[in-house]
């Protein structure tokens, strides 16, 4: 009977898939820029430190950020925030509220922002005019998930964005789907199995306060994963593997799928070390515990510019 319920739920989860796919497939040739890039910067100093690789875990305040299903997890009320050390003089905060039901559903307020302030103007030809002016993004969204079969769970959220450059603004709203299996495994190795798939920022567009008509399209994300919970003599360890692809184009090119890989180790519940793979760049970071208390790091490569950026979290229960 329980071998029946969970093919029963692979099946499903298969369908949702093959629904995300379709998506995939719709949006192909798509043409797009670079509007809402900064929903592309990593989440959460956990999820970075796994190499980006989170959409089949989702279980902590970094949950609606990549696959709302994971929201089913959650008990009770968490708080999580992060501060992105960053080069140039970036600015990166998030911040995310979840409140779980006992019926393995929860509902989630999110909050991200990056920013540039006093950013050097040049004019054309004529090099500094001693003026300044600031760059800041934000996302504000909300979002819920919870199960629809004891195995299967089910999450979709929505997004506010807002980008100014200047004295220019522009406006728009992104959606988010995703699904989650878990599958517990009867193995004095493996504890639980998960599976999952989100689609990210669907529908996206940013309209600005200019003359024009213009708007930025934003990329949609697909992600697909897998997880691995490892019950071995003195810790536990969460291995993960993940894929993602942004559906359509960048200008004349095609973006390709990226790989990511991760595992952790967590030591009486009480100390984790981890490390990933994020395309080509190496990840690493580690998290302490003190009750219902958790404080994250994680080390990741700058995307702009040589060093590292150092992403600093907490993750409270109430």
């Amino acid at each position: 009977m329980k071998t029946h319920k969970i093919i029963k739920t692979l099946l499903s989860f298969v369908a949702i898939l093959g629904l995300f796919t379709s998506f995939a497939f719709a949006e192909e040739d798509f043409a797009g820029g670079q509007g809402g890039a900064f929903l592309r910067i990593p989440v959460g100093a956990r999820p970075a430190g796994l190499g980006n690789a989170f959409t089949a875990i989702a279980d902590d305040g970094s949950a609606p950020f990549y696959n709302p299903a994971g929201l089913c997890q959650i008990k009770g009320t968490r708080l999580g925030a992060m501060y992105n050390i960053m080069s140039l003089d970036r600015m990166n905060y998030q911040a995310s509220i979840i409140v779980g039901s006992s019926r393995n559903a929860a509902l989630a307020v999110t909050f991200n922002s990056i920013g540039v302030n006093d950013i050097i103007e040049c004019l054309p030809g004529q090099g500094p005019s001693g003026n300044t002016f600031s760059s800041n993004d934000m996302a504000i969204g909300i979002s819920a998930g919870g199960k629809i079969i004891p195995l299967l769970s089910i999450g979709a959220g929505a997004k506010y964005l807002t980008q100014s450059i200047d004295d220019n603004r522009g406006t728009g709203f992104a959606f988010d789907l995703g699904a989650l299996v878990l599958s517990p495994v009867s193995s004095g190795l493996i504890k639980q199995i998960r599976a999952g798939a989100s689609l990210l920022n669907l529908g996206g567009k940013m309209k600005w306060d200019t003359d024009s008509d213009h708007e930025d399209e934003i990329l949609p994300m697909l992600r697909l994963g897998a997880s691995a919970d490892l019950q071995l003599t003195s810790f536990d360890v969460i291995g993960t593997a993940e894929i993602s692809q942004s559906l359509g184009r960048e200008g004349d090119q095609k973006n390709d799928f990226k790989l990511h890989l991760g595992v952790e180790g967590w030591l009486a519940n009480l100390f984790a070390v981890r490390a990933g793979l994020d395309g080509e760049d190496f990840t690493m970071g580690a998290s302490i515990v003190l009750s219902d208390f958790r404080f994250d790091y994680a080390y990741i490569p700058d995307f702009l510019d040589e060093g590292a950026t150092h992403k600093l979290a907490i993750d409270l229960g109430f």
